[in-house]
Order: C-alpha cells, then structure tokens, then sequence
C-alpha cells in the first residue's frame, strides 16, 4: 500500500515539474516573466527589445520604440550628433539650413531653405537696380541689348528688288545694327496671296536675301542676320485687292 502511495506521488510531481517546464519557447511569450532573462517585454506574445520609449531611455540620446526596437529618432541631432548635409539642429530635430534671412549669413539669404548667394541685381540683391545703360537679366547686370526694328520694307508685285523709296528703312535698322549690344535680326519675307504656295515661298526668300544684301553692303556683319520666308501664309492685311496686297508684299525685321 505504501508503495502505491509512493508511486502515486511520484507520478503526480513529476508531471507538475514536465507542466512547468513546458512554457512557450523563446521568442514566444505569454507575460514579461517570460523574457525577463533576456532583459526583454513580451508584446503581442513575442519578446521584444522594448514596448514603449521609456524601455529605451538607457540607450542613448534621442532613441525611441519602433516595432519592438530600440532606434534612434528620424532627424535627432544635438551637439555631438550632427545633421547631414547643410541642414541646421533646432530642438534636438534636423531641418532646413535657414527658415529665414537672419539664419544666413555674408552675401547670402533664404531661398527655399537654402543660404544662396545673392544676386547682383532684382529681388534679394542689395543694390536693386542695375547702372544706366544696363539691365538685370538672371540676377546679373549686362549691357542693355538694343532691338533694332523699322517699318517693314514694301515691294512691288512679283519683284524682290529693293526700291529706292524703301531704303531708309533699311538704312535705320544697319544704323542700329552698329551697335556692339544690339541684337541679331532676323529678316522675314512675306508674298501676297496670288501665286502657288511653292512660289511664294521662294519669291519670299528673295526678297528676305535681297533685304540682307542691303543690309551687308551698308557695313552689317552678315552673321548678325539671318532671313526665313513665310511667302503667303501670314498677311499683314486681310483682303483680296490692290489695297490688301501692298501692304503683304513686305519684309519684316524681327529682333532675335
């Protein structure tokens, strides 16, 4: 009877001690005491470095709980974590180099986050306004270009010889042409509406050519002129007659 007892008892302990010892296997978890040995907090039955940024606080500045791990923030900075690049550590967060002016510093201000140089003429330059007889293009103060431009030079039907009754047009636009800052000009012919389309755009292209010959024996460097023909299909005058026609058969100066 003893011995049943005895055998009983024994039967009895040890399937406590094979219950006990049948907890879930690491990483798995049912409390914190099951991660406790790893230093570890059991989240969702899994044991993980840390469940909230408090877990973290021993880690170093700056670091918080994502997903289980201890990380530093995105952005931390602070005197011996710097930010990359050109961007500047306000409240222990990395951001733009400058939010405004008064961060930047020399010839330079804000743009979009950014210290930039200055521009030597427009907005955000100290001196605004460019010299006589120069212009602010881009930021920088260049000679002022000339546009050199005249009433359009009229033909007769058909011809692309330039009349004697047309030249000083020509002559005030070469005039113009010898200054250094002036622009090249392109010389464009234009056809009245009788004629193919084939051979108004030829005649056109004559009388452009013969505007640059002018032009060229007057002293204009030929590199600065360039001419195009666009023969019927851009008249100055709506019409079919004399009236309309006139004012069609021309070359025009345009300014590139």
């Amino acid at each position: 009877m003893f011995s049943n007892r005895f055998l009983l008892a024994f039967v009895l302990g040890g399937a406590t001690l094979a219950l006990a010892g049948c907890g879930p296997k690491y990483p798995k978890c049912e409390n914190d005491g099951h991660c406790a040995d790893k230093g570890e907090f059991c989240v969702n039955n899994l044991c993980t470095q840390c469940r909230d940024n408090s877990h973290c606080a021993d880690k170093g500045p700056g670091m918080i709980c994502s997903g289980g791990k201890c990380m530093r923030k995105p952005g931390y900075c602070d005197d011996t974590i710097p930010c990359p690049g050109n961007q500047k550590c306000r409240n222990n967060e990395c951001g733009a180099e400058c939010l405004d002016n008064s961060e930047c510093s020399g010839n330079t201000y804000c743009s979009n986050g950014s210290c930039i140089q200055k521009p030597e003429c427009g907005e955000n330059a100290d001196n605004p306004i460019c010299p006589e007889g120069q212009e602010c293009v881009g930021g920088r103060c260049q000679a002022k270009v000339v546009q050199c431009t005249a009433e359009p030079v009229y033909f007769d039907f058909d011809r692309s010889n330039i009349k004697p009754g047309q030249r000083a047009k020509l002559d005030q636009v070469a005039a113009c042409l010898g200054d250094p800052n002036a622009a090249p000009v392109q010389l464009a012919g234009h056809c009245d509406e009788r004629g193919t389309e084939e051979y108004n755009l030829a005649l056109g292209e004559r009388r452009a050519s013969a505007a640059k010959k002018y032009l060229v024996s007057k002293g204009v460097d030929a590199a600065r002129l360039s001419t195009i023909s666009f023969g019927e299909e851009r008249p100055a005058v709506s019409g079919s007659n004399e009236s309309a026609w006139s004012k069609n058969r021309r070359v025009e100066f345009n300014p590139r």
